[in-house]
């Protein structure tokens, strides 16, 4: 069977439900997800010591899936996930809001047991505005683990509305180092996709050369996507013709997305 549609986007981990491949083959889209991007997570011991006394904050806030990732690592590696559970940390943690970007970083956090906020927020532009109606000036800090790349929208938000915070820095991007190798895989495999979607400004970064050196461009048979406006500023910056933009990081969206574009384009 063809694979209609290619995904760069960080793949599920083992034995975890795979949401967007869920979705578009019920909707009868077959999909493939490569991704082309790798993280590395340091100063873990740092983010251990937050974690550890959540009566000093007065929430979390998860604005991506490997900032959730950080936090499940710096509990395995400096304690364990059994401790999590028994130590009533987790119990703690669940009666604070956990402020999450996107259903799969709701998900993420979920299974670790914190209560998400803000799941359909789509964006970190609408999960500031509701962080704002949730925290007042002068209540404990929010927890905030985030990545070398972070944007400043929820720091400068924060700051501006005088909502404390501690960042914590974790984990740094990088090329996923089999990008090509997979890539390659793919084409033998299924051709070229008939949709592809960007998940991240990184991902077009570390993708764009060898999309183009292996010959899958924007054309009348293959259409680029992207998830949220921020992906959609680095492909324009980028040069690459995009027929859609998903306005949330969640599968139905993207799914209706991309069916649009398709059916627009009148690619079938």
């Amino acid at each position: 069977m063809m694979s209609a549609v290619l995904l760069l986007r960080s793949t599920q981990e083992s034995g975890k439900v795979d949401k967007y491949k869920e979705v578009f083959t019920a909707a009868g889209l077959p999909v493939r997800s490569i991704s082309p991007i790798g993280f590395e997570f340091f100063d873990l011991d740092e983010l251990y010591q937050c974690v550890s006394r959540p009566e000093g904050f007065a929430g979390i806030i998860f604005s991506s899936p490997r900032t959730v990732a950080s936090v499940r690592r710096c509990l395995e590696e400096n304690s364990s996930m059994e401790e999590w559970e028994t130590s009533g940390l987790r119990a703690k943690w669940s009666a604070l809001p956990a402020f999450s970007v996107g259903t799969s970083t709701a998900s993420e956090a979920q299974q670790l047991g914190f209560q998400t906020v803000g799941d359909d927020s789509g964006n970190a532009e609408n999960l500031v505005q509701l962080i704002s109606q949730k925290i007042q000036s002068g209540q404990p800090p929010l927890l905030f683990p985030c990545g070398t790349l972070r944007r400043d929208v929820i720091p400068n938000h924060l700051q501006d509305n005088n909502i404390a915070f501690t960042g914590c820095t974790v984990y740094r991007t990088c090329p996923e180092p089999s990008l090509e190798q997979n890539l390659t895989s793919y084409l033998k495999e299924h051709g070229v996709p008939r949709a592809v979607t960007f998940f991240s400004p990184s991902g077009v970064q570390f993708s764009k050369v060898i999309l183009e050196k292996l010959q899958i461009v924007p054309s009348s048979h293959c259409k680029f996507f992207a998830i949220g406006s921020t992906t959609e500023r680095a492909m324009l910056d980028n040069g690459l013709l995009i027929s859609g933009v998903s306005s949330k990081p969640s599968p139905e969206s993207l799914l209706d997305c991309i069916r649009g574009g398709l059916e627009r384009s009148g690619v079938s």
